[in-house]
């Protein structure tokens, strides 16, 4: 007997077909999952290899870097460097190995260029950077101290509103702001930092706050109303600190080695007058209160004159001179390049190039001469004490000091004083102040210049 086919049994087959390609479609989505999560398990450790292989061969750059700075003279070439040789490590898993290279043009008596070489690799995965370095100099600041207040004082001197500093700053000590100072380049302060020995000190600002009496100390970028400075390119507070020279041993061997080195207090003039007419590419000099003058061509001799005594210096100059005072050092009136304007400093391919160096001060002399404005173009240092104008308590205001260059000094010095009014600032006596960082000092510097001991980052690269 045939039994008739009813609807519920062809029901039961169709499902039963239904349910078979469906684990089979399962099946197949399974394994496919399967697959593309081994590849992309694949591909992300590949990933993180490739990551791990950058980081390690930063490490690689840093460690030549620390190498170099902790060395007591720059390595002048490959004989210098070979004490690092070719150093290699173990790092997260990965190995590097780099070098320097030592620039085969490398000047004697300036600043250094190196490339550095780290490859490394991680998992198979090998990766390859350089970064060339060159010696930071301390002409590659506008300005720098190792404190902020006045010499033997606790005394703080203020950046203040009408204060423009377009150039690097640094200062191992605290910043005090009183208004609306601007800053264009990038500002560092080692107060409260890993160098600072006293616990006391909490990286900050010293804001004045609005009046005489009470201050705040702040982080923050301002102090809003009563102190907003504008900073052009960021700052950074509680740094390391730089270690500012005692001492101009350095530059005097390089007086010893093809310079110029004379002795006793002496008056220096940058293109003498002569019947009128300036003898341009001279160094001139005579005894203070003397008469005699001995003109000595700049291009004769290797660029640095060393004065075993006291500098007074004035003048104009043509060629690229560093003028080095084992004493006191007096800018007897404007000090200029050839090439360049007075008041807006050098011209476009203005080659002029000074570096004022003083083992004690710099003063700019109360004399006739300054008594309305001061215009000098240089890179100013003084290693014990300050760069300050001679009486700025005294008389009235004599105009603006202006500088195209930076200065360097282990103590603020006071080039005037003021009073905040109606957020202004009012000069009472001495000088406002006018600084502008010479930005060819970012890569060129005078003859024989300091160094900071630090290293400045240039190009970084991956090579394939």
């Amino acid at each position: 007997m045939r039994y008739p086919r009813t609807q519920a049994s062809g029901e039961s087959g169709s499902t039963l077909i239904a349910i078979t390609m469906l684990a089979f479609i399962m099946l197949l989505t399974a394994a496919a999952v399967l697959e593309f999560g081994a590849r992309d398990a694949g591909l992300a450790s590949h990933t993180v290899d490739r990551s791990r292989a950058l980081y390690v061969a930063e490490a690689g750059l840093a460690r030549a870097r620390s190498w170099l700075e902790a060395q007591s003279d720059p390595p002048a070439d490959v004989d210098d460097i070979r004490p690092f040789g070719e150093s290699s490590d173990t790092l997260a898993s990965g190995t590097y190995s780099v070098t320097i290279e030592p620039d085969p043009g490398n000047p004697a008596n300036s600043r250094k260029y190196y490339t550095i070489v780290s490859q490394a690799t991680v998992g198979g995965k090998t990766r390859t950077l350089e970064r060339d370095v060159m010696t930071q100099s301390f002409a590659q600041f506008i300005y720098f101290t190792e404190d902020e207040h006045l010499p033997g004082s606790v005394t703080p001197v203020w950046f203040a509103t009408g204060d423009r500093l377009d150039g690097a700053l640094h200062t191992n000590g605290q910043i005090h702001i009183m208004g609306n100072p601007s800053y264009g380049g990038h500002v560092t302060s080692a107060w409260g930092g890993p160098d600072d020995s006293d616990p006391a000190h909490n990286p900050a600002f010293m804001y004045y706050d609005g009046n005489y009496w009470t201050h705040i100390e702040s982080a923050a970028a301002s102090n809003a109303p009563d102190d907003v400075p504008t900073f052009g390119d960021g700052y950074e507070l509680g740094t390391t600190s730089i270690e500012l020279p005692n001492y101009v041993d350095d530059i005097e061997t390089i007086a010893h080695n093809g310079g110029l080195y004379v002795t006793g207090n002496k008056e220096v003039v940058l293109g003498r007058l002569v019947s009128g007419n300036r003898m341009y590419g001279y160094v001139s000099y005579r005894t203070v209160g003397g008469t005699t003058w001995t003109d000595v061509p700049i291009s004769s001799f290797n660029g640095v004159m060393f004065v075993e005594g006291q500098v007074q210096v004035s003048g104009v100059l043509d060629g690229s001179l560093t003028v080095v005072s084992s004493g006191d050092m007096y800018i007897m009136d404007d000090v200029l390049y050839r090439d360049a304007d007075p008041l807006n400093g050098p011209n476009p391919n203005c080659n002029d190039i000074l570096g004022l160096v003083s083992e004690r001060n710099v003063t700019v002399k109360d004399n006739t001469a300054n008594r309305t404005n001061c215009n000098i173009h240089a890179h100013i240092m003084a290693l014990n004490t300050s760069f300050q104008v001679e009486n700025y308590r005294s008389g009235s205001p004599r105009g603006t000091l202006t500088i195209h260059g930076g200065v360097i000094q282990r103590y603020r010095g006071a080039v005037g004083t003021g009073s905040l009014r109606d957020g202004r600032v009012i000069i009472s006596t001495g000088y406002a102040k006018n600084y502008h960082y010479d930005r060819r000092f970012n890569s060129i510097q005078p003859p024989g210049y300091l160094l900071t001991g630090k290293y400045y980052m240039l190009a970084w690269r991956e090579v394939s």
